[in-house]
C-alpha cells in the first residue's frame, strides 16, 4: 500500500494540469469557429442581402442626386444588415454643399439617404460662405452665389460676425441702407461698407452705440451730401468724409462737436 502513495499523488498533479490544457484547446476551438463564422457572414451577407437602392430626399440645388448616390455608392460596404451608416454618412456630409446627412436601412435591400443642403447669407472672406449658424463652407470655384454681402474675419469669430450682421442689418434697413461689407481684423476693429458706398468705422469698443449714434444721424448726414466715410472712434460724435460733389461738409446742427471726444 505504501508504495502506491506516489502514483496516486501524481495523478492527482496530473488532472489539473490536463484539465487546462482541455480548457485552452476547448476555447481556442470556440474563437476559430467564431472566426470562420464571422468570415461566412462578412462574405456571405452583400450577396444574400444587397443594397440594390440608394434613394437620395431633400431639397438639392448644388448637387445632384446622382452625385450622392455615386459618392455613397463607391464607400459602401457590406449588405443592408452591416454597412457602416456613421461611414457612409460622413462620405455625404464630406460634400461640400451638404450640412446634415441621415441614412436609415429599409427592408430588403433599400437605403434612404435625407439631406439638407447649406443655406448661405453670406460670402465668407475671399472664396468661402457662410451660414445663418455661423458655420463656413468652401463650395468650390464657380458655385459662389452672386450678390451676398461679405462678411470678413478669422474663421473662429463667424459666429459672432454673422450675429452682428443680421442685428444690424435690420437696423439698417429701417433708415434704407444695406450691408456690402461687415469686418473685424484681429485687433477686433469693426468696419461697415454700405451698398450706397459709404464706410463706417466703428472701432474696437461700444460698437453698438456708435452704429446707433449713425442710424440716428443717417437721415441729416444724406441731406447734406453724399458721405464717403464716417469715422464713429469718437466718445460722442463722428467725423465725416464727403464725397466731392457734396457742397457742405456736414450739416448745420452737426458741427464741430460731432467730432469732439476722444477716438477709439
Amino acid at each position: 500500500m505504501a508504495e502506491s502513495k506516489p502514483d496516486i499523488e501524481q495523478s492527482s498533479s496530473e488532472s489539473p494540469s490536463l484539465r487546462s490544457r482541455l480548457r485552452t484547446s476547448i476555447g481556442l476551438a470556440l474563437l476559430l469557429s467564431t472566426v470562420a463564422a464571422a468570415w461566412l457572414f462578412s462574405y456571405w451577407e452583400p450577396r444574400l442581402w444587397p443594397i440594390r437602392v440608394i434613394e437620395v430626399e431633400g431639397e438639392l440645388h448644388h448637387h445632384s442626386s446622382r452625385l450622392l448616390e455615386k459618392t455613397i455608392g463607391e464607400r459602401l460596404r457590406g449588405g443592408i444588415l452591416t454597412a457602416d451608416l456613421v461611414d457612409l454618412k460622413a462620405a455625404a456630409e464630406e460634400l461640400s454643399w451638404v450640412g446634415r446627412a441621415s441614412l436609415q436601412r429599409i427592408w430588403p435591400d433599400r437605403l434612404q439617404v435625407r439631406v439638407e443642403e447649406h443655406r448661405p447669407i453670406a460670402r465668407w472672406n475671399a472664396d468661402s460662405l457662410v451660414t445663418a449658424e455661423g458655420v463656413v463652407f468652401h463650395p468650390g470655384s464657380g458655385t459662389i452665389p452672386a450678390g451676398l454681402p461679405v462678411l470678413e474675419g478669422d474663421d473662429k469669430r463667424a459666429p459672432e460676425l454673422v450675429k452682428q450682421y443680421l442685428k444690424w442689418r435690420d437696423d439698417l434697413m429701417l433708415v434704407g441702407h444695406l450691408i456690402q461689407v461687415l469686418s473685424v481684423d484681429p485687433r477686433g476693429d469693426w468696419r461697415l461698407e454700405l451698398v450706397m458706398g459709404t464706410e463706417l468705422r466703428l472701432g474696437t469698443g461700444a460698437i453698438e452705440e456708435r452704429l446707433a449714434r449713425f442710424i440716428a444721424s443717417a437721415p441729416q448726414l444724406e441731406a447734406a451730401g453724399q458721405p464717403l466715410e464716417v469715422d464713429l472712434r469718437y466718445s460722442n460724435g463722428f467725423a465725416v468724409k464727403w464725397a466731392p460733389s457734396a457742397e457742405s461738409p456736414v450739416p448745420a446742427n452737426t458741427g464741430r462737436s460731432k467730432r469732439s471726444g476722444n477716438r477709439g
